[in-house]
């Protein structure tokens, strides 16, 4: 598999004689077991807490593409190979921190039936848009506050301890206010949603991918996302009415610097992340500029251009990725001429 981040590589494993044995990939249990989110982060609260040998066995033999993942990946504490890894294991998630991360994270996610239900109806209606589509095993791990979403071939593992809410107290220690923004309950969907769709449909591989095309895929995922959803686009990527207000007002300046400096050109990843990711502000734009305008331009473009296309169907727009012609096509025009 090929790593994502939200993202990863896998090979997988069995469980035998208390030693873990690499098996090929292909040959992995881990399939999807109808429209249900596996709650891989029992079996191992089962496996820590009771030290239980057959929990062990489940993690080897029925998700051992989950379990490598999460010894190797998430976790980084050595590799499945090694003697003893799952004693590791065991101590990694019995520290005293750990095991009010899980007592926490236990008691906010007595169940996942609501998002179980959002998550598997987008999927059934993607793949009706694209047979070719691949509903995903999903399942629920705690990853230690690392990666919040893992995505692989037909994998997509949601980290609960990543959306505990900004204001958890364990937040407090590790993240900075603009990150603990997108650590909400109310992100798991469209995070996992939008992170397995930026897998399936990825930018062309041997291409140079400039900030247009970055802005326009992101907003053409969460556009398709919130289509699917059937919720506003704000909805869809967590914009408060304050942000989407600045936006509005500021937009067509934006567009207008973005143009002026040639940005929208540029392939220079360091451009891409602060017009896209969360942080502070933006300060070449104004220290009072929220950040993740990028994801809002990007929305407005494939609005645009949706307006103008209605016959196009979720499955040709996922498959389309000439972003300059969606540009040009869109109509999409907030320079002041």
């Amino acid at each position: 598999m090929r790593r994502v981040i939200l993202t990863l590589l896998g090979l997988t494993m069995v469980f035998s004689s208390c030693q873990w044995v690499p098996e090929s990939w292909w040959m992995s249990g881990d399939a999807n077991e109808g429209e249900k989110i596996f709650r891989y982060d029992r079996l191992v609260d089962e496996f820590v807490s009771l030290n239980s040998f057959t929990s062990l066995q489940r993690m080897n033999t029925e998700y051992p593409a989950s379990t490598r993942l999460l010894i190797e990946e998430v976790l980084a504490i050595g590799t499945v190979q090694e003697p003893r890894v799952e004693q590791r294991l065991r101590e990694y998630f019995l520290d005293s921190t750990m095991q009010v991360v899980l007592e926490d994270v236990h008691h906010e996610y007595r169940d996942l039936r609501a998002e179980e239900t959002e998550i598997f109806s987008v999927f059934r209606q993607l793949k009706e848009e694209d047979p070719a589509f691949r509903i995903p095993f999903v399942y629920s791990q705690i990853s230690g506050l690392n990666q919040s979403i893992l995505v692989g071939d037909s994998l997509l593992g949601i980290s609960l301890d990543k959306y505990m809410g900004k204001d958890y107290s364990l937040y407090q220690r590790y993240y900075h206010d603009y990150q603990r923004e997108v650590m909400e309950r109310s992100r798991l969907v469209p995070d996992a949603l939008f992170y397995y769709l930026s897998h399936e449909y990825p930018l062309p591989k041997g291409e140079v991918h400039t900030l247009l095309d970055y802005i326009a895929r992101f907003g053409k995922l969460h556009w398709i996302i919130a289509r699917l959803r059937n919720v506003s686009l704000e909805h869809e990527v967590g914009f408060d009415a304050h942000r989407v207000q600045w936006f509005r007002e500021h937009e067509a300046a934006v567009w207008e610097w973005l143009n002026a400096q040639g940005a929208l050109t540029s392939a220079d990843m360091t451009m891409i992340r602060l017009f896209i990711f969360p942080r502070d502000t933006i300060p070449c734009i104004g220290e009072d500029c929220p950040d993740r305008i990028g994801l809002w331009l990007g929305m407005q473009i494939m609005e645009h251009y949706m307006k103008r296309h209605p016959e196009t169907t979720i499955g040709e727009l996922l498959r389309e990725n000439d972003y300059e012609k969606i540009l040009r096509e869109s109509g999409y025009r907030q320079t002041a001429n």
